[in-house]
């Protein structure tokens, strides 16, 4: 897909693709990259200096061969329009949704978005950790505002993830609290005597 004439495909050369584009408010620059697999195509929002993606989208190989040059380059510049960096921990983009988890796990899904815990007070997303080990998958759910986990495995991710579902809406989950003390005023800690 990249040649002489840098990246193309079905319908020859892509000259609006670049390497990487700054887009974001002009006060918080990041990148946007462009990836491509038989899959599909991604374009994905970085920041400049490493970290995890601001936004993204992702287009299926067969969708994008079937958009003219002027639609992939729409579709391109649209995105890029509406790259917005958070503006803090729980950023400024809405709440993320994903209709298919949200039917098949609506606790889960529910525990993964909410920005805001029942009295009302600001709460950061929780994250889902996923790997395979020794023979079986297994996934950690992280409530980064008190350091629990909730860990579940099962021979699939689907059975994983009903597992966490089914632990999530039992009425004492096993929760798992780090031992680990929170720096005070946001010093990172040493580890040592």
């Amino acid at each position: 897909m990249v040649g002489r004439f840098g990246w193309s495909d079905d319908v020859g050369p892509l000259h609006f693709l670049r390497e990487r584009w700054a887009c974001g408010p002009r006060w918080r620059r990041c990148w946007a990259r462009f990836f491509a697999a038989p899959a599909g195509v991604t374009f994905q929002a970085l920041p400049k200096r490493g970290g995890s993606a601001y936004g993204g989208v992702y287009v299926p190989w067969a969708l994008w061969s079937d958009l003219s040059y002027a639609q992939k380059e729409d579709l391109l510049m649209s995105w890029l329009r509406q790259v917005r960096r958070p503006d803090g921990p729980l950023g400024s983009g809405g709440v993320a949704s994903d209709p298919a988890w949200l039917s098949e796990y609506p606790a889960l899904h529910e525990y993964l978005t909410a920005g805001t815990n029942p009295d009302g007070s600001a709460r950061r997303t929780a994250t889902l950790t996923v790997f395979a080990e020794l023979g079986t998958w297994k996934a950690f759910l992280n409530e980064r505002d008190s350091g629990a986990s909730l860990c579940a495995s099962g021979g699939t991710v689907g059975e994983t993830f009903a597992a966490l579902e089914v632990m999530l809406e039992s009425e004492c989950p096993p929760w798992r609290f780090s031992d680990r003390q929170r720096p005070e005023n946001g010093k990172k800690s040493r580890r040592g005597p």
